[in-house]
């Protein structure tokens, strides 16, 4: 018996479909990531955002 090739549209029984995460998500949640990170080593090193603005 041969085999007719893969048929990306036919789904086997014991697989689940798996969908695929746009680029720009993947680019919105890296980057959403780093922000967090730069936040937090700025807060925690006690630089940034420093709300005493006296001398």
């Amino acid at each position: 018996m041969t085999n007719p090739g893969h048929n990306p549209d036919h789904t086997d029984s014991r697989e689940t479909p798996r969908h695929k995460t746009p680029l720009w998500v993947k680019g919105f949640l890296i980057a959403a990531a780093v922000l967090v990170v730069a936040f937090a080593v700025l807060h925690l090193s006690g630089g940034g955002m420093v709300m005493n603005h006296t001398p």
